[in-house]
C-alpha cells in the first residue's frame, strides 16, 4: 500500500480534484492551509531560539555585572523554552490534523489563540520600542523581528481559522 492509499483523499491528482464535489475541494483547501500554517509555526519556534540567543547575548554584552543579570537571563531562557515548546506542539498538531491523523480533542486550537494573542502583544511592544531597538541593534534586527512576529500572528490566526473550517466541513460531510 503506497502513501496515497494510506492518506485517503488528502492527496489528489488534478483529474481527481475536478471530479470531486465542492465540499471535498474546500476540505482539501483548508487542510492545505492548515498544513502550511502548522509548518510556519514550527519555523517560528526555531525563530524563538534565534531571537532568544540574540537578546541574551545583548544583555550579557551591554552590562558589566553578569551575576546580577542571571535572574533576567534565566527568565528569558524559561520564557523562550515555553514559547518553543508551545509553538512546536501547536504546529505539529496542526500538521497531524491536516493529514487527518488527529481525530481527538483539539487543545492546540486554544493554544493557537493564546499564541496569536501573545503575538499581538509582542508586535505592539516592538512598535513602541522600535526607535530604541534601532539605536541598540541597528535597523535590521528590529525590522526583521517585527516582520517575523507579524507573520507569526498571521500564521496563528490562519491556523485557527483553517482548523475550524476543516472541522466544520468534516461535520457537514458526516466524517467527524
Amino acid at each position: 500500500m503506497d502513501n496515497r492509499e494510506k492518506e485517503g483523499d488528502n492527496v489528489m491528482t488534478k483529474e481527481q480534484l475536478t471530479t470531486q464535489n465542492p465540499e471535498s475541494v474546500r476540505l482539501l483547501k483548508y487542510r492545505s492551509s492548515l498544513m502550511a500554517s502548522g509548518g510556519a509555526m514550527v519555523l517560528f519556534a526555531l525563530w524563538t531560539v534565534l531571537r532568544s540567543i540574540v537578546e541574551i547575548d545583548n544583555e550579557l554584552s551591554t552590562r558589566a555585572d553578569t551575576k546580577a543579570l542571571m535572574p533576567i537571563v534565566s527568565v528569558l531562557m524559561t520564557v523562550s523554552l515555553i514559547d518553543l515548546v508551545l509553538k512546536l506542539y501547536v504546529g505539529l498538531s496542526a500538521r497531524r490534523e491536516a493529514l487527518g491523523r488527529n481525530k481527538k480533542k483539539r487543545p492546540y486550537l486554544v493554544l493557537g489563540i493564546i499564541i496569536a494573542a501573545l503575538s499581538v502583544v509582542w508586535v505592539i511592544y516592538i512598535l513602541f520600542e522600535f526607535p530604541g531597538a534601532c539605536r541598540l541593534y541597528g535597523p535590521v534586527y528590529p525590522i526583521v523581528t517585527l516582520a517575523v512576529e507579524a507573520t507569526a500572528l498571521y500564521a496563528a490566526l490562519d491556523l485557527v481559522f483553517s482548523a475550524k473550517k476543516v472541522r466544520q466541513i468534516e461535520e457537514e460531510m458526516g466524517r467527524d
